[in-house]
């Protein structure tokens, strides 16, 4: 498992694998062109988050160099994370409940109240939406592809232990279909748990609604393109991203300071 970053029990960042913390489990997707991406996403839930976690990004050139993902990848592959996100319970020893977010996250609420909505009858738990996307493109050009349970997987809370999730070994994640995957085709449409859509906010799809605290977003997902590429700079919510961006790189600017 790549080593990643973790609050401990005195709200200290610290880094490596904190394998006796009690601590909530948080896998990023990597893509090594949105490196930013990743660092600002995992930046913002550090920020604000009031429990102990640990945050570790799915690499998969790191993962083919353990043996664990071999797949070739396809053509519709638009990230380097398109199924190896599905090792998330495997890479949590099938142990607890942890999260998997893709990098193009911004974190505005505590990861905690996102914890707080865990039901351990479910084998997982996510957004349900009902997402068609209009573009043919999203990102730097990628094919956008559209089907059932889109976006449902781009954030998802994994019981971990939960019997069906144990099915989720490195052998099926390499030979299984994108539509088995993506729409949880190995579980019962009743063990799939709803969360509210403010935990993933589709950026030009989900609406605020003025008056409405309800509907402000808590996670915002820059699912077409982010402001880390040149052509969406001036999407929705990319002032908020470019905030988080600077404070990101003052954050590591500081902690370079503080180690000479």
């Amino acid at each position: 498992m790549s080593e990643g970053t973790y609050l401990n029990g005195n709200g200290n960042r610290q880094y490596g694998f904190n394998s006796n913390a009690k601590s909530f489990k948080i896998f990023i997707g990597y893509d090594s062109r949105e490196d930013v991406a990743y660092e600002v996403c995992r930046y913002s839930i550090l920020k604000r988050t009031s429990i102990p976690i640990e945050i570790f990004p799915i690499k998969q050139c790191e993962l083919r160099q353990k043996g664990i993902y071999w797949r070739e990848r396809g053509n519709l592959e638009s990230t380097e994370f398109s199924f190896s996100r599905f090792l998330t319970p495997h890479l949590a020893n099938y142990i607890g409940w942890a999260i998997f977010v893709d990098c193009d996250f911004l974190y505005l609420g505590d990861i905690k109240e996102l914890f707080d909505l865990i039901d351990d009858k479910y084998a997982i738990m996510c957004v349900h939406h009902d997402y068609t996307p209009k573009e043919a493109t999203k990102m730097d050009g990628a094919i956008q592809t559209v089907y059932p349970r889109k976006n449902w997987s781009s954030m998802v809370l994994y019981n971990c232990g939960h019997p069906k999730n144990r099915m989720l070994t490195p052998e099926v994640v390499n030979k299984e279909t994108g539509a088995f995957l993506h729409r949880f085709q190995w579980l019962e449409d009743n063990e799939i748990g709803e969360i509210p859509f403010v935990w993933n906010f589709l950026v030009g799809h989900n609406a605020v609604v003025e008056g409405d605290p309800e509907t402000y977003p808590k996670a915002i997902h820059y699912t077409l393109g982010g402001p880390w590429f040149e052509k969406w700079k001036d999407c929705q919510f990319g002032d908020l991203w470019l905030n988080e961006l600077e404070e990101y790189k003052k954050s590591a600017e500081k902690k370079v300071d503080d180690l000479k």
